[in-house]
């Protein structure tokens, strides 16, 4: 057992580290990370769990994914694959709503995906235990390469919905601009384990490729969201950190895209970062 945790806190940590390497301008704690991982991952995956066990129950299928496609009608495998993957999301979304109340700080854009991927981190190394107990240490492996930057993928969309909930849309429109995100996570999750349950090796290079796609849109979208974040001066780059002319489109040191479009405006006066939901700047008063 002691090997077990061993290993799966060592690969947890690797993850953490890499996604870590993402928050540059006010990185969070490591505390305020851990905390959301273990409570905010160890809550969903008890959640979702014993929602899975029940829908599978009422189904009459394994819930652990073993189920053969020839064991089973086409449909009753899709219908738990569909269960399965808008429940895991639904849970961790929640629960990253939550956590990051309790023990974050999700004061800048970039924070909304950091803090998503980081419950689905402990989600999955929590899972990561379990399966290791049933097949063996041996699963360890093949899990923190496939499965666990997987959960981290799903996670990446909707908390890239998150930030442009939580910064781009007022209070009361907050939700309706996040379900559509939670929703497309639980809907990927769902055609990969459909895929991987038919044990096709054309199925399993189109999860992978799949998976793939997904890296890159959430490598794209966390250097996007540290562009935007409200604590860098006008022109200045998130990854050099060196001053640029306030409007300018790429660091002039580093070529690093930057200034943020989408959730803050740089005012025509030069002066101050705004929210895009606001109309008018706080430093010049200019309507935008």
């Amino acid at each position: 057992m002691f090997a077990t945790i061993g290993a799966v806190v060592f690969g947890t940590g690797l993850w953490l580290f890499l996604l870590r390497r993402y928050d540059r301008v006010e990185p969070e704690s490591l505390k305020s990370l851990l905390g959301v991982a273990v409570i905010g991952g160890g809550a969903s995956l008890v959640a979702a769990a014993l929602f899975n066990e029940g829908f599978a129950g009422l189904l009459g299928v394994r819930p652990d994914f073993t189920t053969r496609a020839a064991d089973e009608p086409l449909w009753r495998i899709a219908a738990f694959c569909l269960f399965v993957g808008f429940n895991e999301e639904c849970c961790k979304a929640i629960a990253a709503v939550f956590a990051t109340r309790r023990l974050g700080n999700l004061d800048e854009p970039v924070d909304a995906m950091i803090y998503a991927m980081t419950v689905a981190l402990g989600f999955a190394a929590a899972e990561n235990v379990i399966y290791a107990r049933n097949y063996g240490n041996e699963v360890l492996l093949v899990r923190f390469l496939w499965p666990v930057p997987a959960h981290m993928a799903y996670a990446a969309v909707w908390g890239y919905g998150l930030a442009r909930a939580r910064f781009g849309a007022s209070e009361r429109t907050r939700a309706r601009v996040f379900a559509p995100y939670v929703l497309a996570a639980g809907l990927l999750h769902a055609a990969a384990n459909f895929l991987l349950i038919m044990e096709s090796t054309y199925a399993a290079l189109a999860s992978l490729s799949g998976l793939v796609g997904l890296a890159y849109f959430a490598h794209h979208r966390l250097l996007q969201l540290v562009a935007e974040s409200p604590f860098l001066e006008p022109g200045e780059c998130p990854n050099c950190r060196n001053l640029n002319p306030p409007h300018a489109a790429k660091c002039v040191y580093c070529s690093t895209p930057i200034g943020g479009t989408e959730l803050f405006r740089t005012c025509p006066c030069g002066k101050a970062r705004v929210p895009a939901r606001l109309n008018a700047c706080p430093e010049c008063g200019n309507v935008m």
